[in-house]
């Protein structure tokens, strides 16, 4: 498989060197914005493959991954907006990941039932994991060695093993989970199951479900503070965002957003939660200590950011 040359960056300004970028996922317009959230402005529009949805930002924020569930393929993006290749990627590409070492990246395939281990510097596909059924959402442990997959259409969690590259666990979750959040205070994994409009609280060390949290209509993803204060999760059908307390585990709030909300970050600084809305083509910022929106970015058709938008 090689990477080929594809893709084109539309630099609107040049963000300064310190500058804090969001990769938002324009599923509508085939294209990625690139948001200085200090500034809370575009600084680029990027054209990738078709119908992007899934983002991943490698550590440090040097090279940023895109699926294309459109196309059948993977974007990868240099810091600021740049497209370096574009790689075939089983048949429906859609959550994406990296290790912690920004060394491998991981592609859910939604109808293959498997996840695509890559090489991120070449692209080269290296391995193919067997999972659940529909696998969407990932994540990695901090030490790297277990890799998390929500899989939609099992009800389960898949649990790899990094080092042996085998499933050593399936978890019973809510139906239909599609997002899935690491959180160091616990440990915990945060999983939005859409179908069953809650969130199951996963126990990555006994690989046990521990609470099972009611929250609005299709939650899609989860965002936790660093802290582990507080939880926000997008309700898809609601338009909403609830806020979980991490310590009591009861709902501070429900605040409503944009139309269709999926993808859902905490900041760098830790003082706003962003959230894209798919439907109403907006970037919506929520002050984490007020639960008040302080800002909304008009974006291109269908901004979806589902999964690792800014750099960790």
């Amino acid at each position: 498989m090689t990477a080929g040359l594809v893709g084109a960056c539309l630099a609107l300004t040049v963000p300064a060197p310190a500058a804090t970028l969001a990769y938002v996922t324009e599923q509508g317009a085939d294209s990625v914005a690139v948001v200085d959230i200090d500034s809370w402005r575009i600084v680029a529009q990027v054209k990738v493959g078709g119908k992007p949805a899934g983002v991943a930002v490698a550590p440090g924020g040097q090279r940023i991954f895109v699926s294309n569930p459109g196309s059948a393929t993977v974007s990868a993006i240099e810091a600021g907006g740049h497209v370096v290749a574009e790689v075939p990627a089983g048949q429906g590409p859609l959550g994406v990941a990296t290790d912690r070492d920004g060394k491998l990246v991981f592609v859910a395939d939604w109808y293959n039932d498997a996840v695509h281990v890559l090489d991120a510097e070449t692209l080269k596909e290296l391995r193919v994991l067997h999972v659940g059924r529909s696998p969407s959402g990932m994540t990695v442990s901090p030490d790297n060695q277990r890799l998390y997959v929500a899989n939609r259409e099992s009800d389960t969690l898949s649990v790899v093993d990094l080092t042996s590259w085998d499933t050593v666990a399936t978890i019973p979750v809510g139906k239909a989970p599609f997002g899935v959040t690491w959180d160091d205070n616990g440990p915990r994994l945060w999983v939005a199951n859409v179908q069953s409009s809650d969130v199951s609280v996963v126990d990555p060390l006994t690989l046990k479900e521990i609470r099972r949290l009611k929250v609005r209509d299709f939650p899609y993803a989860v965002a936790v503070t660093r802290d582990g204060a507080r939880a926000f999760v997008t309700n898809q059908h609601d338009d909403s965002v609830s806020v979980i307390d991490g310590k009591t585990y009861e709902q501070l709030a429900v605040l409503k957003v944009g139309d269709y909300p999926e993808g859902v970050l905490i900041a760098p600084d830790q003082r706003h939660a962003l959230v894209s809305c798919w439907m109403d083509d907006e970037l919506v910022s929520i002050d984490v200590a007020t639960l008040k929106i302080d800002r909304m970015l008009p974006l291109l058709s269908g901004p979806r950011a589902f999964g690792q938008f800014i750099a960790p």
